[in-house]
C-alpha cells in the first residue's frame, strides 16, 4: 500500500466521505492506520469490527473508537487494549491478571512502569517473568520494592537491581552476603553465577546504591564492572583515579564525560595522550571554563550550554576577547540582558552564537539582521522567534544556501510570500507541502505535483484542505 495513503489515512483532517473510500480500499494496513487515528461514526466502527482481524479489533479499541460494552470479553487481547482507557471496566485488570495464559500476564505487566495499580497486581504473581515487570514503576514505592525483594527469583532481582527508585538499602542488600533470600536460578535466568554478576552490575550503574556499597565493588574492578562504576556521580577522586588506571576506552571515555570528576582530572585527560580523549572531555557540562577557551583558541566551538559555572559565564561575557565571549556567548543561563548585549555584540561569530537560545525576542533576531546582513541568516532562519518579514526577505535572497532555504520552507512563522518564493528551490518544496502555515491554494495547486515525497508530505500536513485529500485518493485508491 503506497505510503502515501497511509500517510493519509492517519490524517485528522480527513472527512468521512474520505474514511469510507480509504475502507473501500480493503487493504487491512491502510484499515488499522484509520481505526488507531480517525474518530469513526457508528457505520465505520462496525465495518471495521466486523473485519475479522485481531490487529484492526486492537486498534478501534485502543482509539476509543469501539465503546467499552462492546469489548468481547472473551479475547484477551482485545482486553488488554483497553487497559490504559478512563472508561475501562473495573473488572478487567483482574481478568488479566489470572488469565491461564502467562503471556498476557506478561503483557499486562508491561503496562507497569506506568500504572502502580498494576505493578502491584503482577508482583504476586507465581511466575517471576511476570512478577518482574513490576519493578518497573518508575515511583516504585518502598512497601512494594520491600515485597519485591521478599523473591529469590533471579530474573526479577535483576531487574529491582536496575530501579533507580530502589531503596537504597534494598540495592545493597541485593548483593549482600549472606543476604535472605538468597538469589537462586530461574527459567529466565538459570545460571546462577551469571545472574549475581548482572545484580552486581546493575547496583553498581544505579545512582540510587549507597556509595559505600559501590566503593566497595570497585576495590578490583574489571572493565565491565567499571563502565558501569565510570558513570556515577558519588564515587572518591582517587576512585575516578583507579578505574583510569585500567587503560579501557570505553571507561575513560566515560570517567571523561562524568560531570562529578574533579576538574583537575579532566584537565588531564585533555592532554594526555595527543588529546585522544579531548572530545569527551568537551563533551562534559562541567568541563573546566579555560579548557573551553582554549578550545576556541585552537578553532573549535565548545558547548557551554549547560555550564554551571555562572559567576566565570557572566565574567567571560564581558570580557575584552570575543574568544572568550564566544564560549560564554552559547550558554543557556545566561541571564537575558547579558545575552542581549552578547547579541548586540560587534563581533558576528558571538552574536550568532547568543542569538541560537530559543528564548531570544523576535525583535534581538530582526536586529541582528538588520546589522550584519545576509551573513547571519544560516543562523536566524530557523529560529523559532524568526519574524515573517525577515523570513521573506531570506527566501527573496539569491545567495541564500539550500540548508537555509529549507529552514524557512519548514518555519511556520513563513508568510504565504516566502513560502511561494521557497517553491522555486526543488529541494525544499516537500517542506512546503508539510508545512502547516502553507496556504490551502498552494496546498491544491501541489496535489498534482509529480514528485512522490511531496505527495507524503502533503498527505500528512495536518492543515490538508479536503480537496487535497480527495484529489490524493483519487490519484491512488485505484493504482
Amino acid at each position: 500500500m503506497p505510503s502515501i495513503l497511509l500517510a493519509l489515512a492517519g490524517n485528522r483532517t480527513l472527512t468521512a466521505e474520505h474514511i469510507d473510500a480509504l475502507l473501500a480500499i480493503g487493504d487491512p494496513e491502510l484499515s488499522r492506520e484509520v481505526a488507531r487515528e480517525q474518530h469513526l461514526d457508528a457505520g465505520q466502527v462496525d465495518r471495521l469490527a466486523g473485519s475479522g482481524r485481531r490487529d484492526i479489533l486492537v486498534a478501534l479499541i485502543e482509539s476509543g473508537n469501539l465503546a467499552a460494552e462492546r469489548i468481547p470479553r472473551d479475547d484477551p487481547w482485545a482486553i488488554l487494549a483497553a487497559v490504559d482507557r478512563a472508561d475501562a471496566p473495573d473488572d478487567l485488570l483482574y481478568r488479566l491478571a489470572g488469565w491461564p495464559d502467562v503471556a498476557i500476564r506478561v503483557a499486562l505487566g508491561e503496562h507497569a512502569s506506568e500504572r502502580p495499580d498494576i505493578a502491584r497486581l503482577v508482583a504476586g504473581d507465581e511466575n517471576c517473568s511476570v512478577a518482574s515487570k513490576a519493578t518497573r514503576l518508575r515511583e516504585l514505592p518502598e512497601d512494594l520494592a520491600t515485597r519485591l525483594s521478599g523473591r529469590a527469583e533471579a530474573c526479577v532481582r535483576i531487574a529491582l537491581a536496575s530501579n533507580t527508585n530502589t531503596p537504597s538499602a534494598i540495592l545493597a542488600g541485593l548483593i549482600g552476603d549472606g543476604s535472605e533470600p538468597g538469589t537462586v536460578p530461574c527459567p529466565h535466568q538459570p545460571d546462577i553465577a551469571a545472574a549475581t554478576r548482572e545484580i552486581e552490575l546493575a547496583v553498581a550503574g544505579n545512582p540510587s546504591a549507597p556509595t559505600a556499597t559501590v566503593e566497595l565493588l570497585a576495590v578490583r574492578p574489571d572493565p565491565l564492572l567499571a563502565l558501569e562504576l565510570a558513570g556515577r556521580s558519588d564515587l572518591r577522586d582517587n576512585t575516578y583515579q583507579r578505574l583510569l588506571s585500567l587503560h579501557d576506552y570505553a571507561v575513560t571515555a566515560r570517567v571523561a564525560m562524568n560531570w562529578a570528576v574533579p576538574p583537575d582530572l579532566l584537565r588531564e585527560l585533555y592532554d594526555v595522550e595527543a588529546g585522544r580523549w579531548r572530545d569527551y572531555v568537551l563533551a562534559n557540562p562541567r568541563t573546566p571554563l579555560d579548557l573551553l577557551v582554549r578550545h576556541r583558541r585552537e578553532g573549535g566551538s565548545p558547548r557551554t550550554w549547560n555550564n554551571p559555572d555562572l559567576d566565570g559565564l557572566l565574567a567571560m561575557a564581558r570580557d575584552i576577547d570575543p574568544q572568550v565571549r564566544y564560549v560564554a556567548a552559547a550558554s543557556h543561563k545566561l541571564p537575558a540582558d547579558v545575552r542581549a548585549a552578547l547579541i548586540d555584540d560587534s563581533d558576528v561569530e558571538v552574536a550568532c552564537r547568543a542569538s541560537q537560545y530559543y528564548a531570544v525576542p523576535a525583535a534581538q533576531v530582526k536586529a541582528l539582521a538588520t546589522r550584519h546582513g545576509s551573513v547571519v541568516f544560516p543562523y536566524v532562519a530557523g529560529h523559532p522567534s524568526c519574524p515573517p518579514d525577515l523570513l521573506l526577505t531570506i527566501a527573496m535572497d539569491s545567495a541564500s544556501s539550500a540548508g537555509t532555504i529549507l529552514d524557512v520552507a519548514v518555519h511556520e512563522s513563513a508568510p504565504p510570500a516566502a513560502l511561494e518564493a521557497c517553491l522555486r528551490h526543488p529541494h525544499a518544496v516537500p517542506a512546503v507541502a508539510g508545512n502547516p502555515a502553507t496556504p490551502p491554494d498552494t496546498l491544491i495547486r501541489l496535489a498534482s505535483h509529480p514528485d512522490h515525497e511531496v505527495l507524503w508530505e502533503l498527505a500528512r500536513n495536518p492543515s490538508l484542505p479536503a480537496k487535497v485529500g480527495g484529489i490524493i485518493l483519487q490519484a491512488f485508491a485505484t493504482s
